[in-house]
């Protein structure tokens, strides 16, 4: 039986320039081997930054890291990193992404409840007006049944200048 998520491992291509990375994010260290391995706790969960030979391009991860304030988050980074997009609201919440210097492109979430809590009315109000409930509802805001990056997820849109 699967427990847990233990780690997550990342390709880097340059592990130390990786290590600066999620240190300057604030991610605690547990231990780095020069040039080979880094591992750093993010909660219960390890990041794994491991080396690999191809070289830095965009590579979705699927890692969604969760902050207290993303245009915060945004405002504080903005100079120092990468970000593929600036803030965007979503239905869920607000999302950023951002690029390691592996390539690795890393998602920013700072959940809002009360949107999702709106989201859930209107879709159980939806719902109940389909008379069953084996009909899946539409989502909110004239998406597309299922996810979509239009409507759920960030993507790697590139930031608009």
């Amino acid at each position: 039986m699967i427990t847990k998520v233990g780690m997550i491992i990342l390709l880097e291509h340059d592990v130390d320039a990786a290590v600066a990375f999620y240190k300057q994010l604030g991610l605690k260290q547990i231990f780095h081997i020069k040039e080979s391995w880094a591992e750093f706790a993010l909660g219960d969960v390890k990041i794994g930054l491991c080396p690999t030979r191809q070289e830095p391009h965009d590579r979705i991860t699927g890692v969604v890291l969760e902050v207290e304030d993303v245009r915060a988050f945004y405002d504080r980074y903005k100079d120092e990193i990468t970000f593929k997009s600036e803030p965007i609201e979503k239905v869920h919440g607000l999302m950023a992404s951002i690029q390691d210097p592996g390539g690795n492109i890393i998602d920013l979430y700072q959940p809002t409840p009360e949107k999702v809590q709106d989201l859930v009315k209107q879709m159980v109000k939806k719902e109940s007006h389909l008379g069953t409930k084996d009909e899946a509802p539409e989502q909110v805001e004239g998406s597309k049944k299922g996810c979509n990056t239009d409507s759920c997820c960030q993507g790697s849109k590139k930031a608009s200048a």
